[in-house]
């Protein structure tokens, strides 16, 4: 069976289809959470996860603008952050604000929480990997090298990503939020 005729069944509620659909991409989707993942539990909780998205995904998931192993990927990708974000329980880091040379308040409770949204907002309507690389780089704070060596993209482009993505955070928050 191809993807469409998969995607058709479970969209039927046929468990069967998702479980095919499993077999089928279980290593695609382990690839990319081990990635970033070391421990074995939380890599198979996460690639549950994943799974447990496309299902309740299944009606929403469109073939004609992307194939259902794009989407298992993406959402692969996803539930990963989400997991180290759960893992860390961190706040985003203050590198970024020394990066953007911005004063940004952080201190007062209502500034802080207009200056986080407007990071917030700029982070997740950055494409895929553009987002990822961002929330690697500054809300998990590893290197360049560490980036391009998870990603398996090379450091300039990797550079390039967070040069861009920072020029646009920067020109929002000089736009709409609160500087010190």
């Amino acid at each position: 069976m191809d993807d469409r005729e998969l995607l058709d069944l479970m969209r039927t509620g046929d468990q069967s289809a998702l479980e095919a659909v499993m077999k089928k991409y279980k290593r695609l989707v382990e690839y990319i959470v081990s990635k970033m993942i070391n421990s074995e539990s939380d890599r198979e909780e996460t690639v549950m996860d994943t799974f447990y998205k496309v299902w309740a995904a299944r009606d929403r998931i469109d073939t004609d603008k992307m194939s259902l192993k794009s989407f298992i990927s993406m959402t692969a990708s996803s539930c990963t952050v989400d997991k180290l974000r759960k893992l860390t329980s961190g706040e985003p880091v203050d590198p970024l604000e020394d990066d953007l040379e911005l004063e940004l308040d952080l201190e007062d409770s209502a500034a802080r929480s207009i200056n986080l949204g407007i990071i917030k907002d700029i982070v997740s309507s950055m494409p895929s990997p553009d987002r990822e690389v961002f929330i690697d780089r500054y809300y998990f704070e590893l290197d360049v090298k560490e980036i391009s060596r998870r990603r398996g993209v090379k450091e300039k482009k990797i550079w390039n990503i967070l040069s861009r993505g920072k020029e646009k955070l920067r020109k929002e928050l000089i736009k709409g939020g609160v500087m010190i």
